[in-house]
């Protein structure tokens, strides 16, 4: 179908963009040249379009390994509705349906097959037999014992090299280390492969963190967060599978559309959870972090961590699944120091601990931070940013610091003068002078500290502490309960022999984002129509069966509510029309946004139906104006510099005359006069019409 050889061409033809993102074209070169690759690229960064292209223009079959039969799916439905031949092979399907498949890879009528690491080995004999151009492994840090979300049976296709030799291999995947990217290369053997590493910088995520929130407060911040957002999708990521069933029970009897996701759930289950969420049927999803690797759902507008992530590769990636369309969205982080603990837990049995535990704790660091969180976790990637980001809570909020050393000295008596028995909560309410049934009857209000703090609300203390400890004056004993224990800067810190910088309590709320909508082109979206066009996709994706943003993303339909195309020809200048989806759906849409045409003013509605190739009269007569009117409307377009052709109105004798008469008025642009001059032989309408195409001439050549 698609005889074009220019990647540039497919893009657009095909994928209904006019540019590549950094990196694309060079990765698709690279794949176009046969060679061996890996490609770095941020969730919604586009490295799908890495290996599709490529697969499009090459002779043979692109063979895509993916681990999960979701993304399989979504991938290969995106593609057909492109008018791409691909498929997706896998132990769902029944038998009929994998001959067919089978039959078409082997007669080479397929650009991209997509398989599981597992059906893919099982079926390497017949697998052979297929004329293959470019192996592509999605998610290649499966692969690798280092990855953050290492998958044993990504092993057995380390030896793949062995039965395809000469055949390139390309590897992508959106998050990945120094340490993990090397593992990859070897475990696949992937043969000289130049590296490509696109910015992991997503600017349109702005990044929240909460600190130490007690459970009902973070229900009610949720809450109300999600109440100011209530057509908008988002995911919850928890590390149990009961508080996935917790959220998800305390939201919907909130009023919310909530459904929880984890692996407990059979397999049915799971996928009827995910594709309602897919279709727009569930709003929320509270989940374990099983959920989001292979949906391809690209208006997730927001993504919640109740609990910190066992990695920052892990917690990059999953707030990646919120703006994967480009357009602002938000992401929170809440986390206490119990979390460490059980994710420690969690990893204390591994080969691996040592650097588990590492990876936990440089999660915390970045949790913890009083600096730019972006400039942090681009850092950890390699990356490195020259100012603050300006959308996070850090640069929202800019700390300002002040002399805390009496107030460290107070909080370290307390632990010593305790033999170190406090936890932190416990310290703040012996600072406090708090009178709890705990304090009285381990006789710690008899501690000299007891009462020293008054003057600091609760709040304020674990403010203090949690940088005491984030600064090493104090360390948590995650190995004694939690509780508190002095260091080596302990001692210089009591004799005042080191001073202490800390920041200043501000009670931060999560701030309500409603602003006037805008798409990607900048231009203010009309909300009425938007919702008009998601009614329609809604309706589409449902007599179709696939997902609303296989028909179209949000950008795609915020780009329409705001430009307001009115006839189809407009719509390739529409990022996500390609000609396959202004064929099968540019009427529907130029349809609804005509009929919204209440909002057009009278010019515009003039406009539209001269582009359509009526004549004045005809234009004139549907409107119920007079044809001077209409002539007024071209004229005003014309001169507003739309693509109106008002020479096909009039003769260039009859505009030569008029020049001759508004010269010999001393250029006059009275039409009486002109006229008159013209004894009546060139009308009202043409004088007008000649005077405007004079004016454009001589503003041209002045």
């Amino acid at each position: 179908m698609f005889s074009v050889k220019k990647p540039e061409q497919i893009l657009k033809d095909v994928f209904g963009y006019d540019s590549f993102r950094p990196y694309q074209l060079e990765i698709i070169e690279h794949a176009l040249a046969n060679q061996d690759g890996l490609a770095i690229m941020p969730t919604g960064g586009g490295k799908s379009i890495c290996f599709q292209i490529p697969a499009i223009l090459k002779p043979k079959v692109t063979i895509v390994i993916s681990p999960l039969i979701s993304l399989m799916k979504d991938q290969v439905e995106a593609l057909r509705s492109n008018g791409v031949e691909s498929a997706y092979f896998n132990s769902t399907l029944p038998e009929a349906a994998k001959a067919v498949i089978y039959d078409k890879a082997v007669k080479n009528e397929l650009d991209l097959l997509y398989m599981s690491p597992e059906t893919f080995v099982a079926g390497l004999d017949w697998i052979q037999k297929i004329p293959i151009s470019m192996l592509a492994i999605d998610e290649a840090h499966c692969v690798s014992m280092w990855g953050h979300d290492f998958r044993p049976e990504y092993q057995q296709i380390g030896g793949l090299r062995n039965y395809f030799e000469g055949i390139p291999i390309m590897a992508f995947t959106a998050t990945a280390d120094k340490v993990t990217r090397g593992d990859i290369c070897e475990k696949l053997s992937l043969n000289n492969p130049s590296t490509f590493i696109s910015s992991f910088d997503r600017p349109n995520l702005s990044l929240a963190v909460r600190s130490q929130v007690p459970k009902k407060q973070k229900q009610k911040e949720v809450v109300k967060f999600l109440s100011e957002r209530t057509d908008q999708s988002g995911i919850i990521y928890c590390l149990s599978r009961k508080e996935t069933e917790a959220w998800s029970s305390h939201l919907n009897s909130s009023g919310f559309n909530a459904r929880h996701y984890h692996a407990g759930l059979s397999n049915e289950d799971r996928e009827q959870v995910q594709d309602g969420f897919i279709n727009d049927q569930y709003q929320i999803i509270c989940a374990t972090i099983a959920f989001g690797m292979g949906i391809d759902k690209s208006n997730v507008r927001w993504v919640i961590h109740s609990n910190l992530p066992k990695n920052i590769e892990g917690y990059y990636q999953e707030i990646g699944r919120a703006g994967r369309d480009g357009l602002a969205s938000e992401t929170i982080l809440y986390y206490n120091y119990r979390d460490v603990v059980l994710l420690n837990d969690f990893v204390a049995e591994s080969e691996f601990k040592e650097v588990y535990h590492e990876k936990i704790n440089r999660m915390l660091k970045y949790a913890e931070a009083s600096t730019c969180r972006r400039r942090i976790l681009l850092a950890y990637f390699g990356e490195h940013l020259t100012e603050d980001c300006g959308n996070c809570d850090v640069c929202d909020n800019p700390p300002a610091f002040i002399d805390g050393t009496i107030i460290a000295q107070k909080a370290l008596s307390a632990v010593v003068r305790s033999k170190e028995t406090l936890g932190l909560n416990l310290l703040v309410n012996v600072l406090r002078g708090a009178k709890t049934m705990d304090i009285f009857e381990r006789k710690l209000d008899t501690l000299k500290t007891y009462g020293a703090g008054a003057e600091y609300s609760y709040k304020e203390w674990q403010h203090f502490i949690n940088q005491i400890v984030n600064q090493g004056i104090l360390e948590i004993g995650y190995d004694n309960n939690l509780r508190l224990q002095s260091t080596e800067l302990s001692t210089p810190v009591l004799k005042g022999e080191l001073d202490v910088k800390l920041t200043s309590f501000e009670e931060k709320e999560l701030k309500s984002k409603s602003k006037k909508k805008k798409s990607a082109s900048g231009q203010t979206v009309d909300d009425t129509l938007l919702g008009q066009l998601k009614a329609w996709r809604k309706k589409k994706s449902s007599d179709n069966s696939v997902p609303a943003y296989v028909i179209f993303n949000d950008a795609t339909l915020n780009d329409l509510a705001s430009i307001k195309p009115i006839e189809v020809s407009a719509l390739q200048d529409i990022q996500g029309f390609g000609k396959v989806k202004i064929e099968r759906f540019g009427k529907d849409v130029i349809d609804i946004i005509r009929q919204n045409s209440t909002k057009l003013s009278t010019h515009d509605k003039t406009q539209m139906l001269y582009k359509e190739g009526h004549s004045i009269t005809a234009i004139a007569e549907q409107r119920d104006l007079s044809e001077q009117t209409i002539i007024n409307h071209l004229i005003k377009l014309f001169e507003d510099g739309e693509n109106i052709q008002l020479s096909q109105f009039i003769s260039e004798f009859e505009v030569q005359s008029v020049k001759q008469a508004t010269e010999k008025l001393n250029n006059t642009v009275q039409l009486k006069p002109l006229h008159d001059e013209l004894k009546g032989e060139i009308d009202y309408s043409k004088i007008s019409i000649a005077l405007a195409i004079l004016n454009k001439r001589s503003n041209q050549f002045s």
